[in-house]
């Protein structure tokens, strides 16, 4: 298996970690959205690199979405 390869399936892990987080009240929000700030920041980065410009537009409007929860969580 690739590295990058390797990469994508961490940062899906990380994603479904702070979904769960979430949905079963594990954790404060503000520790699931700073999770999902993590895993989304890691998507771009490989989507960047990969040049997968609709991926890479989806991870940007959750990382927007993840600083929005972050401040108003705060």
């Amino acid at each position: 298996m690739k590295v990058n390869n390797i990469w994508k399936w961490v940062s899906v892990v990380i994603t479904i970690l702070a979904a769960l987080t979430i949905s079963l009240r594990v954790t404060d929000i503000l520790i699931s959205y700073i999770v999902f700030l993590v895993g989304h920041l890691s998507m771009a980065i490989i989507m960047l690199r990969d040049k997968d410009w609709s991926l890479l537009s989806m991870n940007i409007i959750w990382i927007i979405i993840d600083i929005t929860g972050i401040i108003t969580w705060r």
